[in-house]
């Protein structure tokens, strides 16, 4: 807000690239969500494999490297070829199989993780399937392959007064409806991918009171392992993800049965990766992304021809003042004090940037 305030006072024009969007269909032209999940997949195998080494196992996915140690997405490709060999020729620990990564959302960011993820020998499942899984845990075919489980609202939610899942109905009246997630899908979970889009009005996807019972049970220790928190909503679908990590410190861990948090990988508690500048671990790519979205309007940009539709309508600010949709943010502002300027001279910049 403090830099809001500073624009406003400077009448500099503010143009958020995230609200470039199709007038036709409303879609965002200039986004990282794709490139976010691609980072925060490779950094969740990363933690994992760091993760079930502490515990005393050695795994295939000690091999991967957090996202931004490799120069590009094609050497990433190379080391997934290799893991996925790992797992295919010597398997998985046995007393982790089956490993299922759940993956939550359909978006940009959950296809970026899907992408990465699809290169490793998997088996896709569904919810129903579950259950039979758990009883044939034993089962061989388990143990060189991962299994991968993406769910939608429909398969984490319930109606409170029973009845069927209303896409429209949920929209319109959330409170009528619970989270079944801890009951369902996070037993039989070892890491879990989220890349939902959440308001306070819905049903969180898991609260601190469900992940402490999850750790209380005995019967689960080797599930809810981990979380790659991509979406990064602090304090949202996932009540206990407490703050946005880092990518020198991109770990930290939860233990909800002692209210304890702590980035000990060797104590108990589910790991969380949740940074939230994860295109900037992948730069070469992001960037090239960046600059082929915003190349068709560089030149209205630098010359501050804003008539357009695309442009206008991704204004915060100009002249000093707030544009009308963004009127509200004037509440937050007025509780600012003493914000100082400290040079008063006009001058003409053009700032374009990836994870700035």
């Amino acid at each position: 807000m403090p830099s809001l305030q500073a624009f406003l006072d400077k009448g500099i024009r503010l143009i958020d690239y995230e609200l470039m969007t199709d007038p036709a269909n409303g879609k965002r032209l200039v986004l990282f969500g794709t490139h976010a999940g691609y980072a925060g997949m490779i950094d969740g195998l990363h933690g994992l494999g760091q993760r079930l080494l502490a515990l005393g196992y050695n795994s295939p996915l000690i091999h991967m490297g957090q996202a931004h140690v490799y120069p590009n997405l094609d050497c990433v490709n190379t080391k997934l070829r290799h893991v996925g060999d790992i797992i295919a020729d010597q398997g998985l620990p046995d007393a982790f199989a089956p490993m299922l990564f759940t993956f939550t959302g359909a978006g940009n960011v959950t296809t970026g993780a899907r992408a990465i993820f699809d290169r490793l020998p998997h088996e896709n499942v569904t919810v129903d399937q579950l259950p039979s899984i758990a009883k044939d845990c034993r089962n061989p075919r388990y143990r060189n392959r991962l299994l991968a489980l993406q769910i939608g609202a429909q398969d984490y939610v319930e109606r409170i007064g029973g009845g069927a899942y209303d896409r429209a109905e949920y929209r319109e009246f959330p409170e009528r409806y619970r989270s079944v997630f801890a009951e369902k899908i996070a037993p039989h979970t070892t890491m879990l991918v989220n890349g939902i889009y959440w308001e306070p009005k819905y049903p969180r996807l898991l609260t601190t009171a469900d992940l402490a019972a999850i750790q209380r049970r005995r019967d689960l220790k080797t599930r809810m392992l981990a979380i790659a928190d991509i979406s990064c909503d602090i304090g949202g679908s996932l009540e206990f993800m407490s703050h946005a990590s880092t990518i020198d410190s991109p770990f930290f861990y939860v233990d909800a049965v002692n209210g304890v948090e702590h980035k000990d990988v060797e104590k108990p508690g589910v790991q969380i990766n949740s940074i939230d500048n994860l295109p900037t671990e992948l730069p070469f790519e992001a960037s090239r992304h960046f600059g082929d979205s915003l190349y068709p309007y560089a030149k209205e940009l630098a010359l501050g021809n804003v008539g357009g539709a695309v442009l206008r309508n991704a204004i915060i600010c100009q002249d000093g003042a707030l544009e009308k949709r963004h009127k509200h943010l004037e509440a937050d502002l007025s509780k600012l004090h003493g914000i100082r300027v400290a040079d008063s001279r006009r001058k003409s910049v053009l700032l374009a940037g990836a994870g700035m």
